[in-house]
């Protein structure tokens, strides 16, 4: 693989609140982002940068084993008194990134430390993320895998009433990403952040056609960063199973970067898209069936291939308001509430309460959005055209070794043909399914989506 030029992260962090062309001004809480081979001896540095003396480190089993000891060996070696708290081994399962977990960090918190040092990645990362919120303390993190786009964001993925849901907290004030160590993470580790970076070859076209359909705010500048970010972390996937450190590091930080474009205009539009939904359907699916499952990761990657296959199939159709008008006019309030139940059990009420807030399924607010995709039915086109081909994606994640059809991880395609069809009533996001659901053509594409199972 050619070596990928490095991203001027200083000069990033440094520029403080911009002015855009998109009329907003961007900034960053991140006041350090150190990428590289050997960055963990920078920590004793990032402290004192930060202003801070005493670091509590909070990490998981696995991640203390591999990179927390180390993180411990360079404090000591810098004379830096700490405290630590590791999560109990609950066997091969990962931490749980609940409410219970939050309150474990807060209630273990030694207070007479002053910064939260988070040594992990995308579970740990999210609920510490939530508890230095709460404790009202900078956090830095030392990140232990290139596996997700989290570590710079403003946003936690955390598990509330069984519903996963993001939640706002304030951004880590410094991220250490030392690539030697983080090549060394399970390989699943790896995979995932391949999945996660390609959830960006969907979200930005669901971020424009969004600003176009509901009027949501876009910004073209954010949007070329994340293609950026999006395009160099996938040219690492054929260096990924001899865990090339060039692979890695070009993984991570397209990660790191994307992140930062969400805290830009403090939205996830930047790097989330339906892909993400089919993630958070399983997820909330194993949960209500009482069974542990997949990094996200790898669900955002599979989900990004069926996407791009949607999309590839939806530029094809020629809507028009007879058809539109006739579902909205066929549409059970009965059964979609018995289909979010069947799906999701006890977490449907949740969703059900959402509706009534937001009325989404209103005939009336329905055939408004229509009329809109109707008169901008050709520019939704061009957007979808943007994408590239879901063969093309699926070739480049396959390069790295890594799953990217549902049945490969032991989903069946009822699985996908649920987390689709509900994937628009789980958050107030504007989707691709939200889409189809308007003009009408839900039932063509569930069937088309169980199809790429």
């Amino acid at each position: 693989m050619e070596k990928p030029e490095v991203f001027d992260f200083e000069k990033l962090i440094t520029a403080g609140e911009v002015d855009c062309a998109c009329g907003q001004k961007h900034s960053t809480e991140i006041k350090i982002l150190a990428v590289g081979r050997g960055v963990i001896e920078e920590l004793p540095g990032a402290l004192k940068k930060l202003n801070v003396r005493r670091p509590m480190i909070v990490s998981g089993p696995f991640s203390f084993e591999a990179v927390g000891k180390k993180v411990c060996e360079t404090l000591d070696k810098a004379g830096i008194v700490y405290s630590v708290f590791v999560f109990q081994r609950n066997g091969s399962k990962k931490i749980q990134p609940n409410e219970k977990a939050v309150a474990e960090i807060v209630k273990n918190f030694d207070r007479a430390c002053d910064v939260l040092l988070c040594v992990g990645s995308g579970s740990v990362g999210d609920v510490c993320k939530a508890a230095a919120t709460e404790l009202n303390v900078p956090q830095l993190t030392v990140g232990s895998a290139p596996s997700m786009d989290g570590y710079t964001s403003a946003s936690a993925s955390l598990e509330l009433n069984n519903t996963k849901a993001t939640v706002s907290v304030n951004a880590p004030e410094g991220v250490i990403c030392d690539v030697e160590l983080m090549a060394q993470a399970p390989m699943r580790l790896l995979w995932a952040g391949l999945g996660d970076m390609a959830a960006k070859t969907c979200s930005l076209c669901e971020w424009e056609m969004a600003s176009v359909i509901m009027g949501e705010h876009y910004c073209p500048d954010t949007a070329d960063l994340v293609k950026l970010c999006c395009k160099r972390s996938l040219s690492g996937a054929p260096g990924i199973p001899e865990r090339s450190l060039d692979s890695v590091q070009a993984v991570i930080e397209g990660l790191l970067l994307s992140g930062v474009c969400m805290s830009y205009v403090n939205s996830s539009r930047p790097a989330s898209g339906l892909e993400h939904y089919f993630s958070h359907c399983w997820e909330m699916m194993a949960i209500a069936r009482g069974q542990e499952y997949d990094l996200h990761g790898i669900y955002v990657g599979i989900g990004a291939v069926i996407t791009l296959s949607i999309f590839k199939k939806l530029r094809q159709l020629r809507p028009d308001r007879a058809h539109a008008e006739k579902a909205a006019a066929a549409f059970d309030r009965d059964a979609w509430e018995a289909r979010l139940r069947s799906v999701f059990k006890g977490t449907a009420e949740s969703f059900i309460a959402l509706e009534d807030t937001l009325q989404k399924n209103d005939g009336k607010k329905r055939m408004q959005r229509v009329d809109r995709i109707l008169e901008n039915w050709d520019k939704l086109v061009k957007i979808m055209e943007k994408a590239p081909d879901p063969d093309e994606l699926e070739a480049t994640l396959k390069r790295s070794g890594m799953p990217t059809r549902a049945s490969e991880i032991g989903l069946c395609a009822d699985d996908v043909a649920d987390a689709f069809v509900c994937s628009r009533d789980t958050r107030d996001k504007y989707l691709t399914s939200s889409l189809i659901w308007d003009i009408g053509y839900m039932d063509e594409f569930e069937a088309f989506v169980k199809e790429l199972a």
